[in-house]
Protein backbone atom coordinates (compact mmCIF):
# COMPACT_ATOMS: atom_id res chain seq x y z
CA UNK A 1 0.00 0.00 0.00
CA UNK A 2 1.22 3.71 -0.58
CA UNK A 3 1.95 5.94 1.45
CA UNK A 4 -0.54 8.46 0.76
CA UNK A 5 -3.31 5.78 0.71
CA UNK A 6 -1.88 4.61 3.67
CA UNK A 7 -2.35 8.40 5.22
CA UNK A 8 -6.23 8.38 3.48
CA UNK A 9 -7.10 5.00 4.83
CA UNK A 10 -5.79 6.11 8.42
CA UNK A 11 -7.60 9.34 8.80
CA UNK A 12 -11.74 9.08 9.23
CA UNK A 13 -12.65 11.42 6.87
CA UNK A 14 -10.77 9.50 3.92
CA UNK A 15 -11.99 6.53 4.76
CA UNK A 16 -15.63 7.71 4.24
CA UNK A 17 -14.26 9.81 0.81
CA UNK A 18 -12.78 6.36 -0.34
CA UNK A 19 -15.61 4.37 0.52
CA UNK A 20 -17.93 7.15 -0.88
CA UNK A 21 -15.82 6.65 -3.83
CA UNK A 22 -16.12 2.92 -4.56
CA UNK A 23 -20.21 3.52 -3.77
CA UNK A 24 -20.38 5.73 -6.70
CA UNK A 25 -17.85 3.52 -9.06
CA UNK A 26 -19.27 0.44 -8.07
CA UNK A 27 -23.38 1.90 -8.60
CA UNK A 28 -24.67 0.79 -4.94
CA UNK A 29 -24.11 1.24 -1.52
CA UNK A 30 -23.29 -2.34 -0.40
CA UNK A 31 -21.48 -3.00 -3.37
CA UNK A 32 -19.34 -0.12 -2.90
CA UNK A 33 -18.88 -1.13 0.87
CA UNK A 34 -17.63 -4.92 -0.06
CA UNK A 35 -15.64 -2.93 -2.34
CA UNK A 36 -14.15 -1.39 0.44
CA UNK A 37 -13.77 -4.31 2.80
CA UNK A 38 -12.01 -6.29 0.07
CA UNK A 39 -9.35 -3.49 -0.64
CA UNK A 40 -8.81 -3.49 3.11
CA UNK A 41 -8.66 -7.70 3.71
CA UNK A 42 -6.51 -8.10 0.22
CA UNK A 43 -4.57 -4.83 -0.63
CA UNK A 44 -3.96 -2.75 2.43
CA UNK A 45 -3.55 -5.70 5.01
CA UNK A 46 0.61 -6.49 4.83
CA UNK A 47 -0.05 -9.88 5.30
CA UNK A 48 -2.44 -10.78 2.64
CA UNK A 49 -1.24 -8.30 -0.17
CA UNK A 50 1.62 -10.56 -0.86
CA UNK A 51 -0.42 -13.36 -1.54
CA UNK A 52 -3.14 -10.84 -3.40
CA UNK A 53 -0.46 -9.47 -5.58
CA UNK A 54 1.10 -12.82 -6.32
CA UNK A 55 -2.30 -14.29 -7.37
CA UNK A 56 -2.89 -10.69 -9.29
CA UNK A 57 0.03 -11.74 -11.44
CA UNK A 58 -0.33 -15.03 -12.09
CA UNK A 59 -3.86 -14.42 -13.16
CA UNK A 60 -2.08 -12.03 -15.50
CA UNK A 61 0.29 -14.59 -16.95
CA UNK A 62 -2.90 -16.82 -17.43
CA UNK A 63 -5.02 -14.47 -19.31
CA UNK A 64 -2.06 -13.29 -21.53
CA UNK A 65 -1.51 -17.77 -22.28
CA UNK A 66 -5.52 -17.68 -23.11
CA UNK A 67 -5.55 -14.51 -24.62
CA UNK A 68 -2.54 -16.10 -26.90
CA UNK A 69 -4.25 -19.31 -27.84
CA UNK A 70 -7.12 -17.97 -29.18
CA UNK A 71 -4.95 -15.27 -31.03
CA UNK A 72 -3.25 -18.30 -32.70
CA UNK A 73 -6.55 -19.92 -33.24
CA UNK A 74 -8.38 -16.84 -34.96
CA UNK A 75 -5.05 -16.19 -36.81
CA UNK A 76 -5.14 -19.70 -38.71
CA UNK A 77 -8.59 -19.39 -39.50
CA UNK A 78 -8.32 -16.30 -40.82
CA UNK A 79 -5.35 -17.93 -43.12
CA UNK A 80 -7.63 -21.36 -43.85
CA UNK A 81 -10.31 -18.66 -45.34
CA UNK A 82 -7.99 -16.86 -46.99
CA UNK A 83 -6.74 -20.17 -48.95
CA UNK A 84 -10.22 -21.21 -49.58
CA UNK A 85 -11.05 -17.84 -51.01
CA UNK A 86 -7.98 -18.03 -53.16
CA UNK A 87 -8.76 -21.53 -54.62
CA UNK A 88 -12.00 -20.13 -55.56
CA UNK A 89 -11.00 -16.91 -57.38
CA UNK A 90 -8.50 -19.87 -59.25
CA UNK A 91 -11.52 -21.32 -60.04
CA UNK A 92 -13.63 -18.48 -61.16
CA UNK A 93 -10.59 -16.94 -63.11
CA UNK A 94 -10.02 -20.36 -64.71
CA UNK A 95 -13.59 -20.58 -65.99
CA UNK A 96 -13.48 -16.69 -66.58
CA UNK A 97 -10.52 -17.28 -69.25
CA UNK A 98 -12.57 -20.17 -70.62
CA UNK A 99 -15.40 -18.40 -71.51
CA UNK A 100 -13.34 -15.53 -73.06
CA UNK A 101 -11.18 -18.25 -75.07
CA UNK A 102 -14.73 -19.64 -76.17
CA UNK A 103 -15.94 -16.33 -77.04
CA UNK A 104 -12.79 -15.55 -79.45
CA UNK A 105 -13.12 -18.93 -80.66
CA UNK A 106 -16.38 -17.98 -82.00
CA UNK A 107 -15.61 -14.82 -83.24
CA UNK A 108 -12.61 -15.86 -84.87
CA UNK A 109 -14.95 -18.78 -86.59
CA UNK A 110 -17.59 -16.43 -87.47
CA UNK A 111 -15.05 -13.34 -89.19
CA UNK A 112 -13.33 -16.68 -91.47
CA UNK A 113 -16.76 -17.05 -92.83
CA UNK A 114 -17.03 -15.15 -96.62
CA UNK A 115 -20.11 -15.11 -96.41
CA UNK A 116 -22.37 -14.26 -93.39
CA UNK A 117 -26.10 -14.02 -92.79
CA UNK A 118 -27.97 -11.27 -91.10
CA UNK A 119 -27.95 -13.60 -87.95
CA UNK A 120 -24.31 -14.28 -87.61
CA UNK A 121 -23.68 -10.85 -88.18
CA UNK A 122 -26.01 -9.65 -85.26
CA UNK A 123 -24.71 -11.71 -83.56
CA UNK A 124 -20.89 -11.32 -84.54
CA UNK A 125 -21.79 -7.61 -83.23
CA UNK A 126 -23.06 -8.80 -79.94
CA UNK A 127 -20.32 -11.67 -79.15
CA UNK A 128 -17.76 -8.99 -79.80
CA UNK A 129 -19.49 -6.24 -77.81
CA UNK A 130 -19.79 -8.82 -75.02
CA UNK A 131 -16.13 -9.95 -75.75
CA UNK A 132 -15.20 -5.98 -74.94
CA UNK A 133 -17.23 -5.55 -71.94
CA UNK A 134 -15.59 -8.75 -70.16
CA UNK A 135 -12.09 -7.58 -71.35
CA UNK A 136 -12.76 -4.16 -69.58
CA UNK A 137 -13.50 -6.43 -66.32
CA UNK A 138 -9.86 -7.38 -66.23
Amino acid sequence: MGILRQIIKRNPIGRVATTLYNVVDEGSVINGIKRTFKEDVTEDNPITSFVYKMGKSNGRQDGYVQASHKYEEKLLEQADLFLSQKMNFEKERNAYEEMLDAYEATIEELQQKNERSELENELLRKLVARQEMLRNLE
